[in-house]
């Protein structure tokens, strides 16, 4: 039987890409960034961002850098230095508004009644508790459910960091399902520590080629307030 739902933060409870948009475009307002070239923008930050919470060897520097070769590849201008520093300063101020994604908030009450509630999510301990303060989740998830990866010294998709979730909660791996944006940290690991996986796939982003499949993928905010709302009535 189900007794937890496990949450990734970033880009699964709250949209990662909304600060990154409302702070470019309130620095650079090229109306040639959007759709797929914002996107792919995006993506790259999100990336290297989290190289750069991983590896010391690299610096926001690297971020710039590759935020233009992005812009480089579609043809259009690259950003300057004074640009790019003034994106960092305005997008520090957008990631203090940010806001669940409603749907998945007007379940998590629901949930709340008949499960445990937790999160695991990369990062550095100051900045995704922050993040969880925003978002008001200690409403719903209990201080002792977060397990950041720079607090314990593992990162997804590592499984010993759900494991370790498990050692702190007192449960088996089949009796807590992880839900995620990340196919390779949140569904590879997720799987191979034993757990039930739902990809939150609203990126739609295609399936690598994996001996892991995910239990069950939706793809919108509203998909997945469906299935949790679902799970709320019955036990997975």
């Amino acid at each position: 039987m189900l007794k937890a739902i496990v949450f990734d933060l970033d880009d699964t409870l709250y949209d990662q890409q909304r600060p990154f948009q409302q702070a470019l475009a309130s620095v650079w307002n090229d109306p040639a960034v959007s759709g797929h070239v914002l996107t792919d923008l995006f993506k790259a930050f999100k990336h290297m961002n989290d190289r750069v919470a991983k590896l010391e060897t690299l610096t926001m520097n690297h971020v710039f850098n590759r935020l233009n070769d992005v812009l480089t590849q579609h043809d259009l201008p690259t950003l300057t230095n004074s640009v790019w520093l003034a994106f960092c300063d305005r997008y520090r101020t957008e990631a203090k508004k940010i806001t669940l994604f409603s749907d998945i908030q007007a379940q998590l009450p629901l949930l709340n009644k008949h499960y445990e509630l937790g999160v695991i999510t990369n990062g550095e301990s100051n900045t995704q508790s922050e993040k969880f303060s925003h978002l008001e989740l200690e409403q719903w998830v209990k201080k002792e459910n977060v397990v950041i990866s720079d607090e314990v010294g593992l990162r997804k998709p590592d499984p010993r960091i759900f494991t370790h979730f498990n050692r702190q909660m007192n449960l088996q791996a089949n009796e807590v399902v992880y839900i995620g944006d990340n196919f390779e940290k949140d569904m590879v690991g997720a799987k191979q520590a034993g757990w039930h996986a739902f990809w939150f796939n609203h990126r739609h982003l295609e399936m690598p080629k994996s001996d892991f499949i995910p239990d069950q993928t939706v793809e919108s905010p509203t998909e997945l307030a469906e299935l949790l709302q679902a799970m709320s009535v019955t036990n997975y």
